[in-house]
């Protein structure tokens, strides 16, 4: 079973996300920013197959988090897409390296097509 790390500190767009997901047989789990995801991948035995990042969090936000996350050899192997409303088009956040983008508020066909394709 694919694990997915929703990282987003918008509760209802967090929650959304992960009962779509679970719903066709994800295992989810959620942070509320940065911060609380490095930890959580940190302390992880097994990392998630995929993170789904927002940009624009407290604490640390999408950008910090996927610097620090980089930099990290274990963490860098898992693939994020991007979930955000902060920028309008992927050319903003190429510098992040991520595997997709999706533009906030999400379709859900768009992000069960984005994870299917992360996660095969």
């Amino acid at each position: 079973m694919d694990r997915i790390l929703i990282v987003d500190d918008d509760s209802d767009a967090g929650e959304a996300m992960s009962e779509a997901l679970t719903s066709r047989g994800f295992e989810v789990s959620l942070a509320a920013d940065g911060k609380r995801a490095l930890a959580a991948l940190r302390a992880a035995e097994n990392l998630p197959s995929l993170i789904l990042l927002d940009l624009m969090m407290p604490v640390m936000n999408g950008w910090q988090f996927r610097r620090i996350q980089l930099e990290d050899e274990r963490l860098a192997k898992v693939p994020v897409i991007i979930v955000t409303g902060a920028v309008s088009d992927a050319s903003g956040v190429a510098q992040l390296h991520p595997f997709g983008f999706l533009k906030k508020p999400v379709v859900l066909a768009n992000l069960l097509e984005a994870v299917s394709n992360a996660c095969a």
